[in-house]
């Protein structure tokens, strides 16, 4: 819920701090009293384009904040938790708007962009104007109105992930089938070979390396090996010694400090034996062989060719290899792959059919329902003679299945049904939209719907049915109504004057909330433009039988 708003600095309002509630909440005042402004302020809030034109005169910024209530699984909380906004009990929105026409976005004290402003905020709030009807009367979004308020989520994601395979299925055989496969297939198995000769391994490759390096320096590990064999064994009889050290030293096993000694020194013994057993073996086994060295250098020229032709490492040559051979497949038997592969389309697009003929019959069967809901909506707002349909036609396939939905009304008696967008206009497209807006409103996440003057054009019970018909909603959502008509401010829970306050050098707007005596006077100076005491005797009526509605 919309709680507070704060404004600063804006244009005409020097300092203003409003409280909202739930229900219907009307805003009135004399034309250019600045009630365009409450919805620009709000509208900047929502992620609307900043502008140094915001700022009142003579300051240095202007600074608008809002309050806001929801419930932790709302999915503009659950996109705050996505961004890293922390959220507690409220949601702070605050725009800053410079002189210069910088501007900044918080929320929650986190700077963030207009684009994840517009994101979290496009599931909050709803302002609708009378000429703000896009996407009810753009075509391209009666689809998605209608699978809303058919509630099959599930069947159109299933729908949507059956067309992605479709369409990978058939990418697949078109590129197959436009390529024309003019590779020399000997050479294509000339490579194959070239690489399956060198029988590359990781372990082959570093052993080879290995044996190379102790190959290329055999002088020196000939000579060091040596010596340190000679050092071991001969050089002042050093196993001789230390034996005879240990024999000494094994009298005195009567002295466990002794005992300790002795046994280190028998393990240096047998450490330095193994260790010349090991240098001795590895003397023996040492050679010089030239023509190994060359058949080493072979296979290393060998595999750093196929790295300059097939990649950087053992296992790419190796993924080249397997490429190159499925290209040969592809050749070899490329009637029997556009065969397998059409198949896989043809499955592919049976599959995604049969899921998008389920939910064309779903959308049929629930379209009859949402006409008899709209034309009900209809005559509650004196549309009695209105027509309403949703009209199908097919269309190729796309991830929402093969229906293309259209929505068509005739207003009049007489009159043929034809696209919305082409025949309503003024009151009756306000009035009709005022039904849409009460239907697909509560399939939305929506929690504040602000109504600019869409009750522009009509009067008398019309203009009570509107008034009815938002206190309606009000229900259900949070409403704001900006608005000049008597009949509807009489039917809101909440009533806001919007004043405008002049002087020799300033022009000042306020906007307060009205007690049920000044709500009277008003509605009588809306209707009248009187505080008779008739005036103020109907507007009492008026007052009294909207609100037992």
């Amino acid at each position: 819920m919309f709680k507070e708003i704060y404004v600063k600095n804006f244009v005409l309002i020097d300092d203003l701090h409003l409280e909202f509630s739930e229900g219907l909440s009307a805003f009135t005042g004399e034309t250019g009293a600045g009630k365009s402004l409450l919805i620009d302020a709000i509208s900047l809030l929502c992620g609307a384009r900043a502008s140094s034109e915001y700022v009142a005169i003579d300051k240095d910024y202007a600074l608008i904040e809002g309050v806001f209530t929801l419930d932790e699984k709302h999915p503009a909380a659950v996109l705050c938790e996505e961004m890293g906004i922390e959220l507690e009990d409220e949601m702070i929105v605050t725009r800053k708007i410079n002189s210069d026409g910088k501007s900044s976005i918080k929320i929650n004290q986190r700077s963030i962009p207009l684009s994840s402003l517009r994101m979290i905020m496009s599931q909050l709030i709803d302002i609708h104007s009378q000429h703000d009807t896009q996407y009810l009367l753009n075509k391209q979004y009666h689809i998605t109105l209608l699978d809303e308020y058919c509630h099959m989520e599930k069947k159109l994601d299933e729908c949507k992930k059956k067309y992605q395979s479709y369409q990978k299925a058939l990418h697949a055989y078109e590129e197959f089938q436009n390529n024309e496969l003019s590779d020399d297939l000997d050479f294509l198995r000339y490579q194959v070979n070239e690489i399956d000769q060198a029988e590359l391994s990781e372990e082959k490759l570093s052993d080879m390396n290995e044996e190379l390096n102790q190959l290329n320096n055999f002088e020196k590990l000939n000579e060091h090996l040596s010596n340190a064999y000679v050092h071991l064994t001969n050089t002042d009889k050093t196993l001789e010694n230390l034996y005879e050290a240990i024999h000494s030293l094994e009298s005195l096993k009567e002295f466990e400090w002794v005992d300790e000694l002795t046994e280190k020194l028998n393990d240096c013994y047998y450490e330095i034996e193994e260790a010349s057993s090991q240098i001795n073996d590895h003397l023996q086994h040492l050679d010089y062989d030239e023509n190994r060295v060359n058949e080493i250098n072979e296979y290393l020229f060998l595999y750093n060719n196929l790295k300059r032709k097939h990649g950087n490492s053992v296992k790419e040559i190796l993924e080249k290899r397997d490429q190159l051979m499925q290209r040969i497949e592809m050749i070899e038997n490329r009637a029997e792959m556009l065969e397998k592969l059409k198949h896989q389309v043809d499955e592919a697009y049976g599959s995604f059919e049969k899921t998008a003929l389920e939910i064309s019959a779903i959308r049929k069967e629930k379209a009859r329902l949402l006409e008899n809901e709209i034309m009900k909506e209809c005559c509650d707002l004196y549309l009695e003679k209105a027509r309403f349909e949703v009209r199908f036609e097919a269309c190729d396939a796309n991830a929402r299945g093969l229906d293309r939905v259209e929505f068509y009304v005739s207003m009049n008696p007489g009159e043929p049904l034809k696209p919305l967008c082409n025949v309503a206009s003024g009151g009756e497209l306000s009035r009709l939209m005022l039904g849409l807006k009460t239907i697909f409103t509560d399939l939305t996440s929506i929690e504040t719907i602000i109504f600019d003057e869409i009750d522009t054009g009509v009067s008398g019970k019309v203009a009570l049915a509107i008034g009815r018909k938002m206190r309606q909603i009000a229900q259900r959502h949070q409403l704001f109504a900006i608005t000049h008509l008597s009949s509807v401010a009489a039917c809101a829970h909440h009533h806001y004057v919007v004043e405008k306050t002049q002087s020799a050098d300033s022009t000042k707007t306020h906007i307060r909330e009205l007690d049920k005596e000044e709500i009277i006077a008003s509605l009588a100076l809306m209707s009248t433009n009187s505080m008779s005491e008739s005036a103020l005797m109907a507007a009492r009526e008026l007052y009294e039988s909207a609100q037992a509605k």
